[in-house]
């Protein structure tokens, strides 16, 4: 329980430096636009969450990684959001989708790091 939690402070404080650093926001949060130049991007965010939902946490994260553009920051703003939904889910969701508290801070460290952001 105690790893658990530190674990979850950790991926937070992560994914909150990075929503307040490279989108000087305070929430880590992606909101659809409804814009047709952000159709594909609000369409993944749909379909990851529906994954997730659904208890494929790990086709999720494959797909997240195979759609995501380093060159288009919002991609970034909707992995801080997968993987902080992800840190929301308990030891046993995650588990029952395949994956395991450490690989969401895996996963978060390494998407940002594709867009060239690398924090400590």
């Amino acid at each position: 329980m105690v790893t658990e939690d530190w674990m979850m402070r950790q991926v937070e404080a992560l994914a909150r430096s990075i929503a307040y650093l490279v989108f000087q926001k305070e929430d880590t949060a992606y909101t659809p636009t409804g814009a047709a130049e952000d159709a594909e991007i609000d369409e993944l965010y749909r379909t990851l969450l529906e994954k997730v939902n659904a208890g494929d946490i790990g086709g999720a994260e494959d797909l997240l990684y195979q759609r995501a553009e380093p060159e288009d920051r919002r991609y970034l703003e909707l992995a801080v959001d997968f993987y902080s939904r992800l840190n929301d889910l308990s030891d046993e969701q995650l588990e029952q989708g395949g994956f395991a508290r450490d690989e969401v801070q895996d996963g978060l460290r390494n998407l940002a790091a594709q867009f060239g952001v690398s924090l400590l």
